[in-house]
């Protein structure tokens, strides 16, 4: 797998070694001098594993990747992988926390689809309403996240294993509908 997104400034990356590294060439200038050849090839592993977690929404992992650069040695290179997703537990709109075999899931409300986003809810079996969040069963997760990439796709949200971004459902073209994956 290649990394598409620079991991430090979120851009596209359009040559091979920018691909294969997981940064763009004006994210990376500056760190190419007074490092070793062998901690220079593992921390291009570590940043191309950290642009990886980027692409798929895992921001712990990402911010996990970040302090191994530091532990490194190379903490300019941590500062520029860790800075775009330092504040995003602040602007965490949903917040999943296990409670016995349920998820507590917390949400904004869409008022704009809010028949059809009440009727995604309670389509799930098993869940309830209480205390001002949804409570959905453990075995129920598949149901939760084909609910949440269709109705907050891109948002970040913060789950039992960490913060990361909700995707956006896949669109099967030949047949023109949403396919929850």
């Amino acid at each position: 797998m290649l990394a598409t997104n620079c991991v430090v400034c979120g851009k596209p990356l359009v040559d091979a070694t920018s691909c294969q590294l997981g940064t763009g060439p004006e994210c990376r200038e500056g760190f190419d001098g007074g490092i070793s050849e062998e901690t220079r090839k593992t921390a291009n592993e570590v940043v191309f594993r950290a642009a990886l977690a980027a692409q798929a929404g895992e921001i712990s992992k990402v911010k996990e990747l970040a302090k191994e650069l530091a532990d490194m040695g190379l903490p300019g290179l941590a500062e520029k992988v860790g800075r775009r997703f330092r504040n995003a537990d602040r602007y965490a709109e949903i917040v999943i926390a296990v409670e016995g075999d349920m998820y507590r899931v917390e949400t904004p409300f869409r008022r704009g689809r809010k028949d059809e986003f009440v009727a995604a809810w309670r389509a799930i079996p098993g869940r309830r309403w209480k205390d001002s969040a949804n409570y959905v069963p453990v075995a129920q997760g598949k149901a939760l996240f084909e609910v949440l990439k269709r109705f907050f796709a891109g948002k970040v949200a913060t789950g039992p294993k960490g913060l990361f971004k909700i995707p956006a459902p896949e669109f099967k073209a030949e047949q023109g509908e949403l396919r929850m994956a």
